[in-house]
């Protein structure tokens, strides 16, 4: 379902970039001139582009309230986690989990948007596109006409969903911290069911792993993985320092 635009001026200052990697954990690996390289799969185009930039986002693919409700409060938590390495006791594993799986369901959502719902027998509440922006920057969602609901509170409440139904599978796991002693991570546009995350160019959350350094071998291995797992794209600071070969 392509987005849906919000009124002319954007008044009530919805998000239309989502990020389904934060912009902050993407920045990580900026370079001097705060770019990175950006490999496009179908392509073969290496770009340099900001961690903004829209390559790294859906358009309004879930609700305002998912956007800066839970979804940001798991956020923020990875980001502490990731702004200031803990010791492997120390650490906040769960909130390494639950971003991991939000990262992983927000992007399955924007490589597969869904479409808006209808529900039988309701009628729907005849507002103005005013009154439903005012509704949705409260954080509320609304039925239009014909029963129809747009299909970003789908998601949202999808996302949210997805989130409750993994969360016991991943309750118990542990991320180790690997640290490059030579070359630099390739980070996939999404690793799916792989629990690896690079959170800089020369260090990745693993999950199952202990704290330790890795050799270039090991690390090129795991950039052969992240180029695998990836769909559309992967990135890193410098293409030419990772090594994959």
């Amino acid at each position: 379902m392509a987005f849906e635009k919000p009124a002319e001026g954007n008044p009530h200052k919805f998000v239309i970039k989502q990020h389904f990697h934060t912009a902050h954990s993407i920045a990580k690996f900026h370079d001097t001139d705060c770019k990175l390289d950006v490999f496009i799969k179908d392509s073969g185009e290496a770009l340099r582009r900001h961690s903004r930039s829209s390559i790294f986002c859906a358009r309004r693919n879930w609700d305002e309230k998912s956007e800066k409700g839970l979804m940001a409060n798991i956020e923020q938590l990875f980001h502490q986690e990731i702004n200031e390495i803990k010791p492997f006791e120390l650490r906040n594993h769960s909130a390494i989990s639950e971003y991991f799986m939000l990262w992983k369901i927000r992007y399955d959502f924007h490589i597969s948007r869904m479409d808006d719902a209808v529900l039988n027998g309701i009628s729907g509440s005849g507002l103005t596109k005013e009154q439903e922006e005012i509704l949705e920057s409260k954080g509320y969602s609304f039925v239009r006409d014909g029963g129809v609901v747009p299909a970003r509170f789908m998601t949202g409440i999808q996302v949210l969903r997805q989130l409750d139904m993994n969360r016991p599978g991943m309750q118990n796991m542990k991320w180790g911290l690997l640290k490059a002693k030579e070359g630099e991570f390739i980070v996939a546009d999404s690793y799916n069911d792989l629990a690896f995350m690079p959170i800089s160019p020369i260090l990745a959350f693993c999950a199952g792993s202990q704290d330790m350094q890795i050799d270039k071998a090991d690390v090129t291995n795991a950039n052969r993985q992240s180029i695998e797992k990836s769909r559309e794209f992967y990135f890193a600071r410098d293409l030419s320092k990772c090594p994959f070969a």
